[in-house]
């Protein structure tokens, strides 16, 4: 563990977000940092452990404690804090829902959350988010047993005349001459056919769905999934999204249009917007502490502005004013005590 110590100049915002507390039974920790933000600039990370605030030791101190802590600095903030040592080893690729285990350090809890340890777990489980998965529809030629279909594109094979006299499957006659070798039975050529269009399927491959054989244009109409935008049957790339399939090309931002893909997004209204434009024209910021107000999050409207519930505080005392009588001056809060107090 590496000890360092941070002096930023006020005034807030001061450029990051706690988490833990003796309340959770966790070190406080930081969880965000603002981009360029005054603890960025400083060399804060996000994971390291706050150790002091002011000299005040963090290790009895709640989380609403060391919020309170922090805002009554107005004009400077002296904070210590620990870094723990990474190494960083080459793995072999795992799925992305996996953690790599935190490095062992000499100090401090035995196990540590995946949020401290992973500066992208907050963004990729905001309650609000919900993420596209991008699947390959066969195109009519092409294999693909990796995909868990009951049927699979084949191709009906020439089979050489031995000594055996073969009996087509479908007329039961035998075959005096050329035959296909299909699914393990035999076929006159002119006999193997579509099930739905009786085209000819000597050439160009077939799929086989319940013992039904079927040319690929067939197949695709009556199996493959509807775009729930167009309705039309999609035979490339599927786009599954909001419980139901579209086309890539349907998929799309409301405002700039752009196609989604495997990305992130916000509903806003039944319409998908990308995260950038979302961001752009619903996020909220909180007053108090300029970060997001993330879906799930507690928070409240007052003097014009969003807060979270936790940052709607005395602007001298600090002492929580949700479902309270509050005082403002500057637009600032302040509890009935400092109502006439210079802020």
């Amino acid at each position: 563990m590496e000890d360092y110590k941070v002096t930023l100049d006020g005034p807030a915002p001061w450029g990051f977000r706690l988490q833990g507390g003796k309340d959770f039974n966790m070190p406080l920790s930081i969880s965000r940092l603002t981009p360029a933000g005054k603890a960025e600039v400083a060399g804060v990370s996000v994971g390291d452990w706050l150790l002091q605030i002011d000299g005040d030791n963090t290790s009895t101190m709640t989380h609403i404690e060391a919020q309170n802590k922090i805002r009554a600095c107005s004009n400077k903030l002296s904070l210590v804090l620990s870094r723990q040592n990474r190494t960083i080893t080459a793995v072999p690729e795992k799925d992305t829902t996996d953690f790599p285990a935190p490095p062992p350090g000499p100090a401090g809890p035995a196990v540590r959350p995946p949020w401290t340890t992973d500066p992208t777990f907050a963004e990729r489980y905001a309650p609000d988010k919900t993420t596209t998965v991008l699947t390959k529809h066969s195109q009519p030629a092409t294999l693909t047993p990796a995909q868990n279909r009951s049927s699979i594109m084949q191709a009906a094979q020439p089979a050489s005349t031995g000594d055996k006299t073969p009996l087509c499957s479908q007329c039961n006659k035998v075959i005096r001459g050329r035959y296909l070798l299909a699914l393990g039975r035999y076929y006159h050529p002119e006999e193997f056919t579509c099930s739905q269009c009786r085209k000819v399927l000597e050439e160009g491959g077939f799929f086989e769905e319940k013992g039904s054989i079927f040319c690929p244009r067939c197949y695709d109409v009556r199996f493959a999934p509807s775009c729930g935008k167009c309705n039309k049957k999609i035979t490339g790339e599927i786009m599954h999204a909001l419980k139901m399939t579209w086309h890539v090309h349907c998929f799309t931002c409301a405002f700039c249009k752009t196609p989604i893909r495997n990305h992130a997004f916000y509903m806003e209204e039944g319409q998908p917007y990308c995260e950038k434009d979302y961001e752009k024209m619903f996020g909220t910021k909180c007053r108090g502490c300029d970060f997001k107000i993330d879906a799930g999050d507690r928070f409240l409207e007052a003097l014009g502005y969003s807060w979270h519930d936790s940052c709607f505080v005395c602007a001298i005392c600090q002492v929580n004013l949700e479902g309270k009588t509050f005082y403002s001056k500057k637009d600032k809060p302040l509890c009935k005590t400092h109502a006439f107090s210079n802020v």
